[in-house]
């Protein structure tokens, strides 16, 4: 499972078995329907694959950096 922190919406994601999530303070881990992560780890800007803006606000994170990052983000 690889974990990543969105910088730019203060928010972490996951992809698992190909599936990407973000998560909800209220839900938990749901699916990213909106194509949230994919676009930022792809650097799509609406228009184009490789921004380095859209890359740059995303970074690969280990899962207890996650768990760290949701517990100071959503106060858990």
């Amino acid at each position: 499972m690889e974990y990543y922190y969105i910088q730019d919406i203060n928010k972490v994601g996951k992809i698992n078995n190909f599936v990407p999530y973000l998560y909800d303070v209220e839900k938990g881990w749901v699916v990213d329907n909106n194509n949230i992560l994919m676009d930022r780890i792809m650097g799509y800007d609406g228009e184009l694959i490789g921004n380095s803006s859209e890359l740059f606000n995303i970074e690969e994170i280990s899962e207890e950096e996650a768990d760290l990052k949701i517990k100071k983000l959503y106060n858990k």
